[in-house]
């Protein structure tokens, strides 16, 4: 008797993955920023690094940057004084930003280079080494969205998807009102995957 042909399933393909863009600004996963990280220096990996565990505006950093008395190891924050606030629509005139102990470790790091005379580059060049470096890591989409605005952005949306329930603290440690964290942040879907990933990394926030 004639068998009969064994009928095999199609194997199912993982979904391709596809870039997070929000307002035009790329919203990295971690393990998109660690690709980006293959292809960038050891100096802006320092920079990328702070830009990310901070969440701190360009004009912010810089000012820092030549103000190392601002970060406060023991509580495990940086303390922005009103003369490092630059955004005149901000509410917040001075502020606080929490860090985990990663972030810590990136500042200290950061630090260390500043002394040894790491140059921070300006927005535009930082802008095209992102961009190359997408392109090279071959991240979904390639450099869609990318440019430094996307540290900021992609902390504030790791930190309310994961404590939803903290928006007033993470507002005040972004300089956002909660209207702009609950028309913005609010809504942003990660893989189960990348949730997890963000979890660990997040691990301590705000508690010293």
């Amino acid at each position: 008797m004639d068998q009969e042909p064994v009928i095999q399933e199609p194997a199912i393909q993982e979904p391709a993955r596809k870039a997070i863009v929000k307002d035009g600004t790329r919203i990295l996963t971690p393990r998109e920023y660690a690709k980006l990280k293959e292809f960038l220096t050891p100096d802006y990996i320092a920079i990328c690094d702070v830009l990310l565990y901070t969440g701190m505006r360009m004009p912010e950093f810089i000012k820092f940057s030549k103000r190392p008395d601002w970060y406060d190891a023991r509580r495990r924050c940086i303390e922005l004084p009103t003369a490092a606030i630059r955004k005149k629509k901000t509410v917040y005139k001075t502020r606080q930003v929490n860090l985990t102990i990663e972030g810590c470790k990136a500042v200290e790091h950061f630090q260390k280079m500043i002394k040894d005379n790491l140059h921070i580059p300006s927005r535009q060049a930082m802008t095209g080494v992102l961009s190359r470096a997408a392109i090279s890591a071959k991240l979904p989409d390639l450099d869609k969205g990318i440019c430094p605005k996307m540290f900021r952005k992609t902390l504030v949306s790791w930190l309310m998807k994961c404590f939803p329930d903290r928006m007033f603290e993470i507002a005040a440690n972004m300089g956002h009102t909660l209207q702009v964290m609950m028309i913005h942040y609010t809504n942003l879907a990660f893989a189960g995957d990348d949730l997890e990933d963000i979890k660990r990394i997040l691990k301590g926030w705000g508690s010293a």
